[in-house]
């Protein structure tokens, strides 16, 4: 083979390699419906809360049942903390008391179940510092 030859197919396996030119790509038939999870499986990522005066966002949070994680950080000019309880008004997770713009990241091995997070900071769940978490079997 002369050297011209070699290269142009050298080049072909490449481009061929390299995929379509522009940045997309044609997904698979197996990725063509994708299922995004509120919480990703084992090496599950982190709910991330923002705590405020007086709001925690979101307010509204899903998660599979096993091990979840929640990267809380305070934006407020006051302290604040991420509670966690369940039906039976026990607390089954919380941070400790935040101030502003700390940080911190707690886990917790939950059942299918609905959930409350709030502050517990006295009067602050009452001022709006709550929210709902809906843990689903997996």
């Amino acid at each position: 083979m002369n050297r011209t030859m070699i290269s142009s197919t050298l080049l072909l396996v490449l481009a061929a390699a390299c995929g379509p030119s522009g940045g997309t790509s044609t997904p698979s038939p197996a990725s063509s419906t994708a299922h995004v999870p509120s919480v990703p499986s084992a090496a599950a990522a982190t709910l991330d809360v923002t705590l405020a005066d007086f709001a925690i966002t979101p307010a509204e949070l899903t998660a599979t049942a096993g091990s979840v994680s929640f990267g809380v950080e305070n934006e407020g000019p006051t302290p604040h903390n991420l509670t966690i309880r369940d039906a039976a008004d026990a607390v089954v997770a919380a941070t400790a008391d935040l101030s502003r713009m700390e940080s911190e990241t707690i886990s917790a091995d939950l059942t299918a179940g609905e959930y409350v997070f709030f502050c517990s900071l006295p009067g602050h769940e009452s001022l709006g510092m709550a929210g709902t978490l809906m843990v689903t079997a997996p």
